[in-house]
């Protein structure tokens, strides 16, 4: 019997998986074995929706196979409205006819307030010298642009993982956990998992591994 764990995109995928590795539950941080958008390790398979609007397309085809699935776990964005957020899930279970009891799912940042994963990923970051610098740029963005809050808190974290370490380390947000150096995989250290603020999202992904 499979797990499935739905997320939105590859940085989600690359959270999931130091979560698994700095936890115990992986023995190194490529354990998952990536087949197209899904990265499957033992009997747990993540997949990266490329995005929130596939959620119902692909819960239509997990009901296809369900008798083989124990359980499906999903994490979105809560984005700017925790209620619609909820309620766009709860349409796309009832589109796909899975039991419910088969489905649980978490909004990011933390369950229960607005954001996303860029929020979380920024509330973690403190008096970083980039990050600062990234705030006047985003109050001068502001004053000339009409632009989307999460554009900007991806550029932010974008800003964070590309410049913050010294030499030529420049990391995409989804390589920002472990990079990958001489065929091995390097902890950046970019993301401490002892800040409460990832507590709620280590507990989910725990939950769901736990046997």
């Amino acid at each position: 019997m499979m797990k499935y764990i739905l997320v939105e995109g590859v940085t989600d995928v690359a959270l999931i998986k130091y979560i698994c590795f700095k936890n115990g539950i992986t023995q190194k941080f490529d354990d998952f074995v990536k087949v197209k958008n899904e990265y499957k390790y033992k009997d747990f398979i993540i997949v990266d929706l490329q995005g929130q609007n596939n959620l119902d397309e692909f819960l239509i085809r997990l009901n296809k196979k369900i008798v083989k699935i124990s359980q499906i776990s999903i994490i979105q964005d809560a984005d700017n409205n925790f209620e619609e957020s909820t309620q766009s899930i709860k349409e796309a279970i009832s589109k796909s006819k899975i039991v419910n009891r088969k489905i649980k799912y978490f909004l990011t940042p933390d369950n229960q307030n607005l954001g996303n994963l860029e929020t979380l990923l920024l509330s973690t970051i403190e008096n970083n010298c980039i990050i600062n610098c990234f705030s006047e740029y985003k109050k001068c963005l502001l004053e000339n642009n009409e632009i989307h809050p999460k554009a900007l808190n991806k550029g932010q974290v974008y800003a964070y993982t590309m410049y913050s370490q010294k030499g030529e380390n420049l990391h995409k947000p989804q390589n920002s956990f472990m990079y990958k150096h001489d065929k091995s995989y390097v902890d950046t250290e970019l993301w401490d998992l002892s800040k409460k603020e990832f507590q709620p999202i280590i507990n989910f992904i725990l939950e769901i591994f736990k046997k």
